[in-house]
């Protein structure tokens, strides 16, 4: 029987969340001589002065990373609850680990597409992307729920 890795697979989608935004502050540091407004970061008026600062493409990457970290954070508490619940009901490791895996690789895809993709009918990969992530966490919410309906 194999070893249950799926519990480690929450922290390590929350650190997958977080790159992109690692990443876009990198991006706009780089282009704006290290200038990052740490104590408001969130504020539309920084983000007005980054758009003005900068080059426009630097800035709408920057806006793709922010969007790919927000994505991620939203979507952490369907993963999370997929995994736990799949824990609860005493799903198969195997299936735990191989679903936390593809969802975990399918975040690391999302990512790269978000942040890299700009043109407006490509971007739809990244849609499918997502979706087949969620796809996976429903599979694995479904699965337990079927099993926890006859206890």
């Amino acid at each position: 029987m194999p070893t249950n890795y799926s519990i480690y697979a929450i922290p390590a989608f929350w650190l997958l969340s977080l790159i992109p935004h690692n990443y876009a502050i990198y991006t706009i540091t780089s282009a704006n001589n290290g200038k990052w407004d740490n104590s408001n970061p969130r504020s539309s008026n920084w983000d007005k002065k980054l758009q003005s600062t900068v080059p426009a493409e630097c800035f709408r990457r920057y806006e793709r990373a922010e969007a790919a970290h927000k994505n991620g954070m939203e979507n952490l508490a369907l993963f999370a609850t997929a995994i736990v619940l799949g824990n609860m009901a005493g799903l198969e490791a195997g299936t735990l680990n191989m679903v936390a895996g593809a969802v975990l690789a399918l975040r690391a895809i999302y990512n790269v597409v978000y942040v890299t993709v700009g043109d407006s009918r490509k971007s739809f990969a990244r849609t499918g992307i997502w979706a087949t992530s969620v796809g996976c966490c429903f599979y694995l919410i479904v699965k337990a729920g079927n099993v926890l309906a006859v206890r």
